[in-house]
């Protein structure tokens, strides 16, 4: 299938729509966001939801489906987050109406004959601690206007550096993502846009995979029990080697099933020609050819580098590009003048730094 995301739209991240975080520039500690947690406890419910029902009604419109229809775009990946059905902490109020959002899009996907994978991209307490995941974690703030960023997740309990293992399962947060899991399904899962449904993006930082693989059987019972139709896609957690999953489902028990793989070269060092780049992604395809399981490239970028910005989260760089990067302008507002913001295009680069 020929597919792309729609990342974005529920689960903000800073670099796919720079002018929306405009507005925090400059502005002290306690001020500033990153994510959509940051965001929505600075602007608070009221603001937050303005802001957010206009970002939603200009940054995707049914003329976008029309056109990617028309592109030859056969399944769209739909990021989520667990706000959705169970709204908590500066979610409530901030995030409302994206139920209600998500409807029209899987009906808009149904008008123009695309299929949906829809995607929980947003988990509680975070599953890899960047700012994809609903909340940037360890943020540690110097001063008002200097900040650094310690990638931790915390969905699985709290991490142990030195013991370099979890010290205990929070099991409170592994029933709270079936809880969700349950309510997306039973809203969504009979949609006919409804394609398949993957239980988590990217479990990434310190996954303990014994209890990541038991979550994802009870996910799965869930998607068979509302949506028996759908196909039932696990990330495989940035795992090098597809066999470590061989042992999730039973060979004779593996319908519907698929393992999602994100292939991305820009985070790739010492590949400097376009040899290397097609070479690196023969070999990544081929060790993932091996899996017993039907395989999914469901997020891949062809970028050779980090230039992009806010790449490597809001105002922030831990990873310096590999070559010189094309200064280009500082993308525009999309949204209506009402809500949008643009950054002081006179002055040089707008603090706080990470």
């Amino acid at each position: 299938m020929t597919g792309t995301n729609a990342g974005g739209l529920f689960v903000l991240e800073p670099w796919i729509t720079p002018s929306l975080f405009y507005r925090f520039l400059g502005k002290p500690k306690g001020q500033t966001a990153m994510d959509s947690y940051s965001f929505c406890e600075v602007l608070g419910p009221v603001e937050g939801r303005r802001i957010m029902d206009s970002h939603m009604e200009t940054f995707y419109v049914e003329a976008h489906f029309k056109e990617l229809a028309e592109k030859g775009i056969e399944i769209i990946r739909l990021p989520v987050g667990d706000w959705t059905m169970k709204p908590w902490g500066p979610y409530v109020g901030c995030m409302d109406g994206q139920a209600e959002k998500i409807t029209w899009f899987l009906d808009m996907c149904h008008k123009y004959g695309i299929k949906v994978l829809m995607d929980l991209h947003a988990m509680k307490d975070s599953q890899n601690g960047y700012d994809n995941s609903g909340k940037t974690t360890q943020v540690t703030w110097s001063d008002d206007f200097h900040y650094t960023h310690k990638v931790e997740a915390h969905f699985w309990g709290p991490w142990n550096e030195k013991m370099k293992k979890y010290d205990y399962i929070n099991e409170e947060n592994l029933q709270w993502g079936l809880d969700v899991h349950e309510s997306l399904l039973k809203k969504y899962g009979s949609h006919p846009a409804f394609y398949a449904y993957e239980p988590l993006n990217e479990p990434q930082t310190n996954p303990p995979i014994q209890t990541l693989k038991r979550w994802y059987r009870a996910s799965r019972k869930l998607v068979q029990k509302y949506a028996p139709q759908a196909k039932f896609v696990f990330h495989d957690a940035m795992v090098e080697d597809p066999a470590i999953w061989d042992d999730l489902f039973a060979d004779d028990d593996m319908h519907n099933v698929v393992m999602d793989v994100h292939q991305y070269s820009a985070w790739t060092s010492n590949l400097n020609t376009t040899e290397e780049v097609c070479k690196n992604w023969e070999t990544y395809t081929e060790a993932n050819s091996r899996s017993k399981y039907e395989t999914w490239c469901g997020e891949w970028a062809l970028a050779t580098d980090t230039c992009a910005m806010y790449l490597m989260g809001w105002n922030n760089a831990y990873m310096n590009p590999q070559h010189e990067c094309a200064w280009v302008d500082c993308p525009k507002p999309y949204m209506p003048k009402e809500t949008a913001v643009d950054l002081d295009r006179t002055v040089g680069a707008q603090g706080p730094f990470g």
